[in-house]
């Protein structure tokens, strides 16, 4: 009997000492996995701050009062009124954008970034939400017909700064000269023919060209590149990341961004399914 009272005295002294130090820093744990994280963070201010680079009509851009729209914009209201949260967007210049991210002044950048190997070093990307074509709109005096002329050390184009247009550039024509300007004076250095071409979305193509005589979409049946672009997060935000994605996923599959895209944008193939 004595032997049996000793035994069930270590019994709950050992389970004391497991509650104690164990379990105590379990609790800590879990609780700074749901305190810590950037979604609680959101959720707790009421407001999911976004940057954006309002230039790139009908993508992202400023309606004629001034407030952003497109169909960045309208995804971005809907995930907001799904977060319970009001959306606050940071117009900014594109180059301005990723260094914002870095230092906390948003919760995510809405912009179409593509995950290149040098960004996946300093952030972590959702799935695509935005389908786009990259294409050649040229002055019509440089006299090109054919992609294998826009390689030629004769040759300049313009793209945007730090872009994936500018990315192709290099890779695809590294014979050419690149010029990286802002996307609205990238676009004028070809409609005045001090650029022989721009590489561009597809979107931001067809009503430049549209507004310009004298340029065209070089090959506009065969587009060099179809990407996908997606958001662009602080890197360790696990939660966050498992809940866009999870967000994203539903939204594609029920048609929802696609329908959102083809009213604002135009026709699309849609996206890839979030997994």
């Amino acid at each position: 009997m004595r032997r049996y009272i000793v035994w069930a005295v270590l019994v709950v002294l050992f389970a004391t000492v497991l509650a104690a130090c164990g379990g105590g820093d379990k609790g800590s744990a879990a609780a700074g996995v749901i305190e810590g994280n950037l979604l609680n963070q959101i959720k707790e201010r009421g407001s999911l701050r976004v940057g954006m680079s309002l230039q790139f009509e009908p993508q992202m851009y400023k309606d004629a009062n001034n407030q952003p729209a497109g169909y960045d914009v309208e995804v971005l209201k809907l995930l907001a009124a799904d977060l319970g949260v009001t959306l606050d967007i940071s117009d900014q210049e594109f180059e301005a954008l990723i260094p914002g991210l870095l230092a906390g002044q948003f919760d995510l950048v809405s912009v179409g970034l593509v995950g290149r190997p040098a960004r996946l070093e300093q952030l972590w990307f959702t799935c695509p939400y935005v389908p786009y074509r990259q294409v050649a709109v040229v002055n019509d005096g440089a006299g090109i017909t054919s992609k294998e002329q826009l390689n030629d050390p004769n040759v300049t184009i313009t793209a945007l700064i730090g872009s994936t247009a500018a990315n192709l550039v290099s890779s695809t024509f590294p014979q050419a000269k690149l010029v990286e300007l802002e996307q609205a004076p990238a676009f004028l250095e070809v409609a005045s023919g001090r650029a022989d071409a721009i590489v561009v979305e597809e979107y931001m193509a067809i009503p430049f060209v549209r507004q310009n005589p004298g340029t065209s979409i070089l090959n506009p049946d065969a587009p060099f590149k179809q990407e996908y672009g997606a958001w662009a997060l602080p890197r360790g935000e696990v939660v966050w990341k498992d809940y866009l994605n999870g967000w994203l996923g539903y939204y594609i599959a029920n048609g929802t961004l696609a329908g959102l895209y083809e009213t604002i944008i135009g026709p699309t193939e849609g996206l890839p399914p979030c997994n």
